[in-house]
Parts: structure tokens; C-alpha cells; sequence
């Protein structure tokens, strides 16, 4: 019966996976499992494992590089001409050839006005110099013209010239006494008369020539004001406005619609006009360079040089003015664009520099771990550039510290071999 009863136990045992089996003296069999790990639990490490340094942790030495100083500023861009193209001429709108962004070149019309007044105004110009030119008996125009070979000068000088010999052959006669005194006398006046005659031909006829000179001058301005009829654009550029309409009418006096047709804008090149504060002003001179960013093509920088700088400081802002000269040839900059601008200076600066896989961001606060005495230590930085996979770091290094390139696989207070 005994061997009987320790036969179950045994298989009991068995059954329980390797548990202990206890034969106690009191005759009762106690069974004692042994103690194992549960699933998904691991064995705490021995204090010398953990205190041992950690090996592969990839580190980097702060580098020092010098760079050049920049003066941070802000500013507009602006075209590089405006205008409201004006009519000078007075009349009715015929046609209007522009819309808002048309492109045009220097020399296009915009607009014409009715030129039919003008025109008629001209042909009758032509037509009374051409009256002139032939009663002047002019057939070149490039020839010099004299009065002396006129027709009526010519007749004037003779009949002068047949007075004067009458008065030499009748003072003869008259000296001889064989010529009454008041015979003598009439060819005097004769000749007096002829003379009289000849300088009044002369005179008309240099007053005709004047007259033909002045008309040559008056058809210039008739001519000058049938080509203002049509109103072309000063420079290549767009339309940022139409301003008149067909049938309107256009004056340059103010009692008209008004003289401005359209508005021009030079886009290339483009104006950076940037504000300078009163203590930076030393530091501003023509043929700097300035680089910039626009809202609108964050991605992309842009430069210009400085051309124009403002000869004093405005007394309200204490600031002044300079102007940038930027090449726009793909027209993508637009005028009245606000742009963050830095202009290069000559003193230079040192900067750190440490990996960007180095800084870990908390918000806005920037960490990294210093190898110090071979343990990783936690420290807040102040960063700046990122540039090239390298972050400047401007505050919280000395320069000559080594940092943890790999922060995620280290804690504070982690040996690093």
C-alpha cells in the first residue's frame, strides 16, 4: 500500500514540471515549485554591469571657425522705375492697347488718342510753306539762301544802280552850269527813291524768308504734337494700372480727365530700400553686398549691392535709408515684397560649431551631452545657423568641449569610453 501511494506522488511530481518533492517527517509530502523568471521580465543587471562604460557611443569635437560678421535688417522692395505715363496732347481716346500686367517695351503704344484735328492741322501747315517755298523760289532746302538773288531785290538794285549813273552824268552837267538846279535836284531824288526801293525789297523779301523759317518751326510742333497722340511707354516694364478708357478724354491740363494714361513699373532690376538704425550707420557704405529672403520663396536667397546710400538720419526713426540695386531677370521678385536682409561686414567673428545630430529640442530649449572626465553630461545651449548639417551654437560651450553626437542612446550621468 505504501509503495502503492509513493508511485501517485511521483507522478504527481512529474506532472508538475520538475517541482521539488518534500518528505516531511509527519508522513506529508510537501511540493515546492522552483522559482523562474516570468514571461516578458528581465534579471536586474550586477552593479559592476552597470557601472561599466558604454562603448560605441559616437562623440565629436566642438569646432571653431571664424565667419564673417552680418548686420541683420529689414526692408521693401521697390521698382526700380515708376510711372504714370502722362499724355501730352489734348483729345479723345481712340484706342487703348495695355491691360493691368501687360508687358511692354520701350517705345510701345499704350494709347492713342484721335489724331484727326492734328492731322488736319499739319496738312495745312505743309501746304502753306510749301505756298512759301515756291513764292521764295527756295528748291533745296539745304542750300543758303540769299536775298540778293530774288527776282524783286534784283529789279530793286538795278533800277538803284541806272539812278546812280543818272545822278553822276546829270552832277556833270550840273557843274558845267548847262543843268537847271531842279532838273538836278529830281534826279537826286530819283536815285534817292530807287534807293529807298531796293532796301524795302530786301527787307520784305528777308521778312518772307523769316516767315518761311518760322513756319518750318511751327510744323515741327505740329508734327511733334500728332506723334504725342500716341502715347508710348518711356521704358520696358509692366502696366500696374490702366487709367483711361476709350472715348475719354485726355488733357494735360487739369480741367481734363487728367494726363496719366497708365502706370509703368521697371521690374528688372528691382529697389531694396532697408532701414539702417543710427548706430550702424558707420558700418553702411556703396558696394556692399546684401543678401535677403522674401515671405513667398522661403526656400530661395537673393543679392544685391548697395548703391545709394541717405546722406543723413531721419530724426524721427533714427534710422536711415540706403537703396540696393537687385537683378529680378525671372520677375520673380515683386515690388512692395518684405525681405529680411543681411549686409556682410569686414570685421570678423568666431563661431562653435557641433554636429546637428548633436541637439536634442525641448520646446524652445536646446540640449546636448558634454564628455566630461568620460561621463555624459547634460547641457543647455543656445543655437543659431543650421547650415550644411552643422549647427552654430552661440551660447553655453567654450569651444574646446567634446559632445555626444548620438544622444538618444545615453542618459545623464552615462560612463562613455
Amino acid at each position: 500500500m505504501k509503495h502503492k501511494r509513493l508511485l501517485t506522488i511521483l507522478a504527481a511530481g512529474a506532472l508538475l514540471g520538475g517541482a521539488a518533492l518534500l518528505i516531511v517527517p509527519t508522513g506529508v509530502i510537501q511540493v515546492r515549485a522552483e522559482e523562474k523568471p516570468s514571461l516578458g521580465t528581465l534579471k536586474p543587471e550586477s552593479a559592476a554591469q552597470a557601472d561599466a562604460p558604454k562603448s560605441g557611443v559616437p562623440t565629436a569635437a566642438v569646432e571653431s571657425a571664424e565667419r564673417e560678421t552680418v548686420l541683420r535688417l529689414t526692408g521693401a522692395l521697390a521698382a526700380d522705375e515708376k510711372s504714370d505715363v502722362a499724355s501730352n496732347t489734348n483729345g479723345i481716346v481712340q484706342k487703348v492697347f495695355v491691360e493691368r500686367g501687360s508687358m511692354v517695351n520701350a517705345g510701345d503704344i499704350l494709347v492713342q488718342v484721335d489724331p484727326t484735328d492734328v492731322q488736319n492741322m499739319l496738312d495745312q501747315g505743309v501746304a502753306g510753306l510749301q505756298e512759301l517755298k515756291v513764292r521764295l523760289g527756295i528748291k533745296d532746302e539745304k542750300a543758303p539762301y540769299s536775298v540778293e538773288n530774288q527776282p524783286e531785290v534784283r529789279m530793286a538794285k538795278a533800277a538803284l544802280n541806272l539812278a546812280r549813273v543818272n545822278q553822276d552824268r546829270f552832277m556833270k552837267l550840273y557843274e558845267q552850269d548847262v543843268l537847271p538846279k531842279a532838273d538836278y535836284d529830281r534826279v537826286l531824288f530819283e536815285c534817292d527813291s530807287a534807293a529807298q526801293r531796293y532796301e524795302q525789297a530786301r527787307l520784305q523779301m528777308s521778312q518772307l524768308y523769316q516767315s518761311y523759317l518760322t513756319g518750318q518751326t511751327k510744323l515741327d510742333a505740329v508734327r511733334k504734337a500728332l506723334a504725342d497722340t500716341s502715347i508710348r511707354a518711356p521704358f520696358t516694364g509692366y502696366v500696374a494700372e490702366r487709367l483711361i478708357n476709350v472715348g475719354e478724354r485726355v488733357s494735360p491740363s487739369p480741367m481734363g480727365k487728367g494726363a496719366a494714361v497708365a502706370t509703368l513699373l521697371k521690374l528688372d532690376p528691382l529697389r531694396l530700400i532697408l532701414t539702417v538704425p543710427q548706430q550702424n550707420v558707420g558700418q553702411i557704405t556703396p558696394g556692399q553686398t546684401v543678401s535677403f529672403k522674401v515671405d513667398s520663396l522661403p526656400e530661395r536667397s537673393f543679392t544685391g549691392e548697395i548703391r545709394y546710400v541717405g546722406p543723413s538720419v531721419e530724426s524721427n526713426s533714427r534710422s536711415m535709408t540706403v537703396e540696393a540695386m537687385v537683378p529680378n531677370p525671372e520677375l520673380v521678385l515683386r515690388p512692395g515684397t518684405f525681405a529680411s536682409a543681411e549686409v556682410a561686414l569686414p570685421e570678423k567673428s568666431r563661431r562653435l560649431l557641433i554636429p546637428a545630430s548633436a541637439v536634442v529640442k525641448e520646446g524652445d530649449i536646446s540640449k546636448i551631452f558634454v564628455v566630461q572626465d568620460g561621463v555624459a553630461r547634460e547641457q543647455v545651449v543656445s543655437t543659431g545657423e543650421l547650415r550644411d548639417g552643422k549647427i552654430e551654437i552661440t551660447g553655453g560651450l567654450a569651444g574646446s568641449e567634446t559632445v555626444v553626437t548620438a544622444p538618444e542612446r545615453i542618459h545623464d550621468g552615462d560612463k562613455v569610453s
